[in-house]
């Protein structure tokens, strides 16, 4: 389970640019179901890609940790781990010193693994979630071809505020070929 913890401040794609791609005149006094409309671009590309489209703090929640090996992250990309915390039978959280471990931020997706000569903390786990890692995710500079599947959901969501059949469904294919290529696979 992933929990949001800071949610995103700015979206990646201005009003700006939605309003240039709309071809709406500066005076448009729509901004709150443009932004609406932004935000909910924004979580649809974020699912399909199962990805951090724009930096935020997030949470995961495991059960154990598996000897040595990485712990995968979701959401890429991972721009740092905050803290990594377990919690023994009693509900005690212990919070592992930073130097037991190195965030690989390179991969895709990013991970956790101890370092060199340590392995993860070998405890009675308490019964549901005890190990929680809060890190940052979210593109710095967000991709084109997703910056442009977001527009285009944008647009067919403003010209057709009712659901809709072949428009829909060619939209769709439109965004999932720009969207497939960021796909994560690995959750």
């Amino acid at each position: 389970m992933v929990k949001i913890i800071t949610p995103i401040e700015t979206e990646p794609v201005a009003l700006v640019e939605v309003r240039q791609h709309l071809r709406l005149p500066e005076e448009q006094t729509e901004d709150d179901l443009l932004l609406s409309l932004v935000k909910t671009a924004r979580a649809y590309c974020e699912n399909f890609t199962r990805r951090a489209l724009a930096e935020q703090t997030l949470e995961v929640y495991l059960d154990r940790f598996s000897v040595n090996s990485p712990i995968l992250l979701p959401c890429p990309p991972i721009r740092s781990v905050m803290e990594i915390g377990y919690k023994d039978s009693t509900g005690t959280e212990t919070i592992l010193p930073t130097s037991n471990y190195l965030v690989d931020t390179d991969r895709e997706p990013g991970r956790v693994l101890p370092v060199y000569g340590m392995s993860w903390p070998v405890f009675t786990p308490y019964p549901a979630s005890p190990i929680r890692i809060r890190f940052v995710a979210g593109h710095a500079v967000l991709p084109e071809p997703i910056r442009q599947a977001m527009l285009l959901l944008v647009g067919h969501w403003y010209e057709n505020r009712e659901a809709t059949g072949t428009a829909k469904d060619q939209t769709a294919f439109s965004v999932h070929a720009l969207l497939s290529p960021y796909r994560v696979e690995v959750f």
